[in-house]
């Protein structure tokens, strides 16, 4: 890396980062800028040449460009788990997205940070999955959140974290593709895009790529006010700078899959020149193997903090770095309601994946996800037979159990080549790779969402009862590779006082089922339909479809409980029942009336509410796309101007942010940065919004080339005061 100032490097994007400092600092301050929903394709730093991102791209170039790091987890909740603990989120059962569970107390890395002296801040975000007080552990988090806090002592470092939802899936779920602007007016052409392979080419697939792209130019400004502010504040030359995303990206086969496009990340790392000697000799572009686990042990090392022997994360950086790691693993736990546990596995140029539960298929429904115009339009490309690509379909058919892919020839991970030959070894190594990481990390991921609702961590509550991982951990990996001949021990299995052994019985004779290795399932499977079960219970309901017992398995399925509604569990196989060969013959007329009654009960008739509502709602009206009996997978509601903008705010995925129409050209929202997606696309005129004296937010036309248009000039960057964005 050349080791020219950073001043010099950004001049291109101009900024002037630069003018020293007047802190005698012992340890550096750490600053993380966070984004959401975004692969590393969307940067022109990694090979993007359609978008500009100047000031991300001069960053990367004078800091160091990290190409192979991986969130771990495919979601938000489970990624940041693992950042702010140094383990893998499936240790702590924190896997399982949007759902909080008993962790252990003293995990967490502000502590540690504090405890060493950092004055510690978070702008936003903290789903940790975890019933421990989010909050507590930061000096100062919420939208008021800054390193800039007079709290801060003089000469005190701090450790800060912003997050931006520029990016995130929200935008794009938000307004469909009459209301989004221009394109042209960004400098992007969808039609000139580069779709991947696993996607069809209709023209919502390309604007959903086009605008999220859109989005990652917002960032580039997001991240220059950030770089202008420490060298305001003359902390540039003691401020190490993170820039990263949460995980993958969120359009199609990414966000909530294992696959490179869910959690393969753009991570870069800027160290000024005062503290360049904890890079350890790291520059420029470096195909280095990290996770996310590893964060939190890589801040540690670099404020001389020796790691605690509990974090499964490696430093990469600092005083206590360790020795590059020869693999990495992601973890899927969920889609919405839909238990679904994915592991993957890679050394940088091979991948395994193993799905425990191969029959679930990938397009069951995210009602989140399903409410981008992309993936609205591919339900109705793929339903009504106009895929034209053989790799469209995948995301609809039944999986294999396991995956194996050559990233170095096949980056989007199609071919799988499981069964060649020339393989075998390098699959052999990888799989022996994945069994030893369940084992050595002591993998929750196979107790069910119930099991883990205690008020004691389970992971010390199985310590404490002496557990022996080893038969749970056997009978999931049996799926791969499950025969007739397994039958007797599975029967057995099925009398368990264990939940989690009963349930992985079951998923095993689902398998042989769905494979047509059996004809028939044990007949303690009619009995498990009358247990106090449900996840088993609705398991074992499909596997007895396939075998020729439909009436009483559906019977089941489509009984209301004690709330007159249809749980969770029963929607997931009724979903999957309706991508079966023979799903006709299951979803009989009586069976169709119960589930058109569920989706005429939703008087929004949308996806989305504040109580989750509309996952119930969705899963009810999927079944019915499938069924050919409804197009598009939600009610598509055209929706402009402010209402969209209300739209957006009311989502679950936002609860953190209210918004208020005080006048039509005001708005007042408690975060920002938050809103800002939003906002450019609200036709406001001049506006001024304060709240508690402090101003928020500035709207103004300005002219230019393309004609008169809304411009947002002055936000809050929960920097002390405002400051000036041009975008």
């Amino acid at each position: 890396m050349k080791t020219t100032h950073l001043s010099g490097l950004l001049t291109t994007a101009g900024l002037v980062f630069g003018g020293g400092s007047s802190y005698a600092q012992q340890r550096p301050n750490i600053l993380w800028l966070t984004i959401e929903d975004t692969s590393p394709y969307d940067f022109g730093c990694y090979g993007n040449g359609h978008v500009a991102t100047p000031t991300i791209d001069s960053l990367a170039g004078a800091g160091i460009q990290y190409m192979r790091v991986h969130s771990v987890g495919t979601q938000s909740s489970p990624s940041r788990s693992c950042i702010i603990t140094g383990c893998y989120a499936s240790t702590f059962g924190m896997e399982w997205h949007r759902c909080r569970f008993a962790t252990p107390e003293t995990v967490f890395l502000p502590d540690y940070m504090r405890a060493a002296g950092y004055y510690c801040t978070n702008k936003s975000k903290t789903d940790y999955n975890t019933l421990c007080d989010n909050k507590a552990m930061w000096d100062s988090c919420g939208p008021a959140a800054t390193y800039n806090n007079p709290a801060r002592k003089k000469d005190q470092p701090f450790f800060a974290v912003f997050n931006s939802m520029a990016t995130h899936m929200g935008r794009i779920r938000s307004y469909h593709t009459d209301q989004r602007r221009d394109f042209a007016l960004e400098g992007l052409d969808p039609a000139r895009l580069e779709l991947p392979p696993h996607v069809p080419d209709i023209p919502e697939i390309r604007s959903d790529f086009a605008f999220h792209m859109e989005g990652s130019q917002d960032i580039d400004a997001w991240v220059r006010m950030f770089l202008d502010d420490l060298r305001r504040q003359r902390l540039d030359e003691n401020t190490i700078v993170f820039f990263f995303s949460d995980h993958g990206g969120c359009l199609p086969r990414g966000k909530g899959f294992v696959y490179e496009t869910g959690t393969h990340v753009p991570f870069i790392v800027y160290l000024p020149p005062k503290w360049r000697h904890l890079a350890n000799g790291q520059s420029g572009r470096t195909d280095r193997l990290i996770g996310f686990p590893d964060l939190a042990p890589t801040v540690l090392s670099l404020a001389g903090i020796e790691p605690p022997a509990y974090m499964q994360g490696k430093a990469f950086l600092g005083e206590y770095e360790a020795d590059p790691k020869r693999y990495e693993f992601a973890v899927k736990a969920n889609q919405a309601s839909h238990y679904c546990p994915e592991r993957a596995v890679t050394d940088g140029r091979y991948k395994y994946i193993v799905r425990y539960i191969p029959y679930k298929h990938d397009a069951l429904m995210n009602a989140y996800q399903w409410g981008m115009p992309g993936n609205i339009c591919w339900d109705e490309t793929y339903l009504g037979g106009r895929c034209r690509s053989a790799v469209c379909p995948m995301t609809f058919e039944r999986h294999c159990a396991e995956l194996f892919f050559d990233l170095a020839e096949d980056p989007y991970e199609i071919d799988n080549r499981m069964d060649d030959p020339a393989c075998a070894e390098e699959i052999r190594r990888l799989r022996s790779e994945m069994s030893r990481f369940l084992r050595d990390t002591g993998d929750l991921g196979f107790f069910l969402k119930a099991q883990r609702l205690t008020p004691t961590p389970l992971c010390e509550k199985l310590r404490d009862e002496g557990y022996d991982y080893e038969r749970l951990y056997r009978l999931a990996e049996l799926t791969s590779k499950v025969t007739p001949e397994s039958l007797p021990y599975l029967t057995e299995c099925l009398a368990s006082p264990r939940k989690e052994i009963r349930y992985w019985a079951v998923v095993n004779i689902n398998q042989l089922a769905a494979t047509g290795q059996i004809a028939k399932v044990p007949e303690a499977f009619a009995g498990l339909l009358g247990t106090d079960d449900p996840e088993i219970a609705a398991e074992a309901a499909y596997a007895m479809c396939l075998t020729g017992r439909s009436e009483e398995a559906m019977a089941y399925l489509t009984a209301a409980g004690p709330n007159g509604r249809l749980d969770s569990h029963k929607l997931t196989m009724l979903e999957l029942l309706t991508l079966a060969p023979d799903a006709g013959s299951y979803f009989t007329e009586d069976v169709r009336r119960t589930v058109r009654a569920v989706v005429a009960a939703d008087p929004r008739q949308t996806a989305v509410s504040e109580t989750g509502e509309g996952e119930y709602f969705i899963a009810a009206r999927k079944i019915l796309v499938n069924l050919r009996e409804l197009h598009g997978s939600v009610s598509v509601i055209k929706r402009n101007g402010f209402s969209a903008f209300q739209f957006a705010s009311r989502n679950a995925n936002h609860r953190h942010f209210t918004v208020h129409q005080i006048h039509p050209a005001v708005i007042l929202a408690e975060s920002v940065f938050c809103v800002t997606v939003y906002i450019r696309y609200i036709c406001a005129v001049i506006g001024l919004c304060k709240r508690d004296g402090q101003t928020l937010l500035l709207f103004v036309k300005r002219s230019d080339a393309t004609g008169t248009r809304p411009f947002p000039v002055v936000r809050d960057l929960g920097l002390g005061n405002s400051a000036i964005m041009y975008i």
